[in-house]
């Protein structure tokens, strides 16, 4: 995860996957990796991913053939989870630095990021994309959260914030923007996943008690996992038909310019 942004610094996200105890794939990550898929051809390919976080989009295209992968963290603890999560699947180089900062020497065949740009803003913003276009050689993919959604005033409390920095959906039209403005070509713009951030965790409440605040915690995480597990998942094709209206993420597909993917 981004490193840079003044309220997301890398020792939030080491907090945050160090007490990562479980690694489970859960609906968001399918349905991420759904529409990837869906849009992008992995099999065959060199990937990068930009912070990478448990690395479950990246262990996805290693079982669809990519040919090499790369996963790229500010955070150490996060790597370490990426590490477990790629037991038995295959080799994949993993690296620790600030994503503003990389520079690799080299070009992938995609260059992916999932809920990694929307932590930055400004600047640091452009930067972030410029990073992803100069190391695509065929395909820049980005998933952020979007908007209109719910999580436009969810990513605001103060919970929210205390938990993740940083972090303002992308409508399609300003992504479109910020494309053009670092000279990558917009293919696809997408939405999808119309209950992105609406988690039970977040109406947990808290008493300022630490103990009894992480009890009630882990209480709501275990009640959504059991409602998207024997509900949502019921109900999920029916809830694709509104994707393009109503969804909470958005992906954005582009293509680097020609002199980068020569």
């Amino acid at each position: 995860m981004p490193e840079r942004s003044e309220c997301s610094g890398r020792e939030r996200w080491d907090g945050l996957w160090s007490a990562a105890r479980e690694i489970v794939v859960d609906d968001l990550d399918r349905e991420i990796w759904r529409n990837l898929s869906a849009h992008v051809t992995f099999g065959g390919r060199s990937i990068l991913e930009l912070g990478c976080g448990r690395g479950i989009q990246s262990r996805f295209a290693a079982e669809a053939g990519a040919s090499a992968v790369t996963l790229l963290d500010s955070s150490a603890e996060a790597l370490s989870v990426a590490r477990q999560v790629f037991a038995g699947v295959g080799q994949a180089e993993f690296v620790q630095q600030d994503l503003l900062r990389y520079r690799a020497g080299r070009r992938f065949d995609v260059v992916l990021s999932s809920g990694t740009v929307e932590h930055f803003r400004g600047e640091e913003l452009l930067q972030c994309l410029r990073v992803h276009r100069d190391h695509a050689r065929e395909v820049v993919a980005i998933v952020v959260p979007t908007t209109p959604h719910p999580n436009a005033f969810q990513c605001r409390r103060r919970r929210f914030v205390e938990t993740y920095g940083y972090e303002r959906p992308i409508s399609a039209r300003r992504m479109q923007g910020l494309l053009r403005a670092v000279e990558l070509r917009p293919l696809l713009l997408r939405r999808f996943f119309p209950l992105y951030n609406m988690r039970a965790y977040w109406l947990a409440p808290r008493t300022g008690l630490c103990r009894l605040d992480r009890r009630l915690a882990r209480l709501a995480v275990k009640l959504d996992r059991w409602v998207h597990r024997r509900i949502v998942g019921r109900l999920m094709p029916s809830l694709r038909r509104l994707d393009r209206s109503f969804g909470g993420l958005l992906l954005a597909v582009a293509a680097p310019p020609r002199r980068e993917r020569a």
